[in-house]
């Protein structure tokens, strides 16, 4: 199944925002501020998002800090 990405600019800002809410209270290694505490308690009630979209939005979030970084030196085959 070929993932989806994003088109829509009103996703997109909702992405964002939960992307800003998660930076300001997440901490790794808490468990009082994991993603999941702090989806449950402050995304949810603030943004109304699902549980699965939330983790949708943090697997694009992820493959968008993932992509790797076109070298100009690097030689193509194609």
């Amino acid at each position: 199944m070929a993932k989806k990405h994003t088109k829509h600019k009103s996703t997109r800002l909702s992405a964002e925002r939960v992307k800003e809410l998660l930076r300001a209270d997440y901490e790794p290694g808490r468990q009082d501020k994991c993603k999941l505490a702090v989806y449950r308690n402050k995304i949810r009630p603030i943004t109304g998002i699902s549980e699965r979209t939330f983790w949708r939005y943090m697997n694009e979030i992820e493959a968008e800090q993932e992509k790797p970084i076109d070298d100009p030196n690097q030689l193509k085959l194609f």
